[in-house]
């Protein structure tokens, strides 16, 4: 392979490359405008010496030529020729090409430092960037950062969403997470509060335990067909990882929504147990995958006591066992990271030495209520 890029396969790979920002699946036409060397005006031995050209990287994988079915006396140019990209970054590294996104950085970290923003404010957007301000010159996003700067320094409480479409033109997500920048650029702790988790809870006559429920479908069959191993159980949806965050337990972060059979009396209960720190034994039931078993660790920080619940973990490990489940990438799992242990016993001994056995995931909507009370018959 040559050393370095010749400038007929520097202008494509750049034309490519910059079709390519923030698509993964980037392909670019070899049509005469963009590629006049491989048509007609030029001579068959030379035409050939350009695609030569392309081919070499082809084998290197960085890009793959696709080409129209042949037809008779249809030369390469004549099948709609085009170059899907394989490999951005080797291809970058290859013709010098720089992204978009770090040109942005760059000429993003000279304003702040030529407006003077403090290093640590600097260091911090160096580490953590906040990719939604790339579509804006520097300038617009040094305005944006300075009305937030305004706002925290203020003193005004606000929901954290209400802040960021305020003055991130209408974009209300820009400061989920970012709790670090509000305090740099002077928010008191807590000045700016998230939305309230909305905790759908359904209570029977008698609560003897709270089970935690990942999924709405399988919260929706539980409260639908109690069966003797739940009949007492309180059951809480909270919407996969939300029902772990902190603000659960405060009276200002989780608003209680009752399931029409439930009665304000158990409201009360329900109330004294979550923000007053009554006893009450806590269970969770999700997903046998890392992701709601890692709910299950974050839950511990909130109840300590918080177990796996064994009848339906333990009915969903039986069809793993069996061969049932799913690869993680079925699913868009594969991200997903073993949490290690999560200090109850269940997860830690068996479920989760199960999962990195058998390399598959089971929802837990797999199980309806006729086959938990099933189980534990």
């Amino acid at each position: 392979m040559t050393e370095t890029p010749s400038p007929f396969q520097r202008r494509i790979a750049l034309a490519l490359l910059a079709k390519a920002e923030g698509k993964p699946a980037a392909r670019l036409r070899l049509d005469a405008r963009m590629a006049p060397e491989l048509h007609g005006h030029t001579d068959a031995e030379e035409r050939a010496r350009w695609w030569l050209q392309l081919q070499e990287l082809e084998r290197r994988g960085w890009w793959r030529l696709q080409l129209a079915p042949a037809r008779e006396f249809a030369d390469l140019a004549e099948r709609k020729p085009q170059l899907a990209l394989q490999d951005f970054d080797a291809l970058a590294a290859w013709v010098g090409y720089q992204p978009l996104a770090s040109r942005w950085a760059a000429r993003w970290q000279a304003l702040l430092q030529e407006r003077g923003a403090p290093a640590a404010l600097r260091q911090y957007l160096a580490r953590n960037p906040l990719p939604a301000l790339e579509p804006l010159a520097p300038e617009q996003a040094w305005y944006s950062l300075q009305q937030l700067a305004q706002r925290c320094q203020s003193g005004q409480r606000l929901a954290l969403r209400e802040l960021s479409a305020q003055v991130f033109q209408g974009r209300s997500k820009l400061l989920d997470a970012r709790e670090e920048l509000l305090l740099l650029l002077g928010a008191q702790p807590g000045q700016f509060s998230e939305a309230p988790i909305q905790l759908l809870i359904d209570c029977p006559a008698r609560i003897e335990y709270a089970l935690f429920v990942e999924n709405l479908t399988s919260f929706e069959a539980l409260a639908d067909a109690r069966g003797a191993a739940w009949q007492h159980a309180l059951l809480l949806y909270a919407a996969g990882f939300k029902g772990s965050a902190r603000r659960l337990r405060e009276p200002a972060g989780c608003r209680l929504y009752l399931r029409a059979n439930s009665t304000a009396q158990q409201l009360g209960a329900v109330q004294r147990w979550l923000f007053e720190r009554a006893e009450l034994p806590v269970c969770f039931f999700g997903d046998l995958d890392y992701a709601g078993l890692d709910i299950l660790r974050r839950l511990r920080e909130l109840f300590p006591q918080a177990q796996a619940w064994a009848l339906g973990y333990r009915a969903l490990a039986r069809v793993l066992e069996a061969g049932g489940g799913h690869a993680p990438e079925w699913a868009d799992k594969q991200q997903q990271a073993d949490p290690g242990t999560t200090g109850c016993a269940l997860a830690d001994t068996e479920l989760l030495p199960l999962l990195r056995r058998s390399g598959a995931a089971l929802d837990q909507e797999c199980l309806d209520a006729a086959a938990l009370q099933a189980a534990a018959s």
